[in-house]
């Protein structure tokens, strides 16, 4: 099956970058998830009838949570083509965006300290009358926004 951007391309177009979410955007899920696994094994430990029930609902609560921060990190998609920026978000629902690369203005990248250290950030493309919602939690802002200013110097305004 191939991914929503690769369905969209122009003949001709082809991908430049692609950007991930970063897993550090999801370590409280991952956390929390884990937690009610362990939590699931230790309630096997209680001495009552109950443990099963108690065990079977935290291990059902963490796999859950942690399918879900899976789906939400495999269906988010940020590519930049020779031609564009598409972002796409969702699996049922899908909410995409794209911006020809010759209506782009500028790449806002914000990070803070952790964020510096872990190489991850929120991007906002901003272009001729529109921008993009920021996309928090992208792996390897900076060199999204270098292969963006090579795309840039590249193509003549108004392609």
């Amino acid at each position: 099956m191939s991914s929503y951007v690769e369905s969209v391309l122009a003949p001709g177009e082809r991908i430049i970058h692609r950007a991930a979410l970063s897993h550090w955007n999801f370590c409280l899920s991952y956390f929390l998830g884990v937690l009610c696994l362990a939590l699931g094994g230790a309630a096997l430990l209680i001495p009552r009838d109950s443990r099963y029930a108690i065990a079977a609902a935290l291990g059902a609560l963490g796999v859950l949570i942690l399918l879900v921060t899976a789906i939400r990190r495999a269906t988010t998609e940020l590519v930049l083509t020779d031609r564009r920026i598409i972002a796409k978000r969702g699996f049922i629902s899908r909410d995409t965006v794209e911006m020809n690369l010759g209506k782009v203005e500028s790449l806002h990248v914000n990070q803070g300290l952790l964020g510096r250290m872990l190489d991850y950030g929120d991007v906002t493309v901003v272009g001729t009358g529109s921008s993009l919602e920021p996309l928090r939690g992208i792996a390897g802002p900076l060199e999204l926004r270098r292969k963006l200013g090579e795309m840039a110097g590249a193509t003549p305004k108004g392609a």
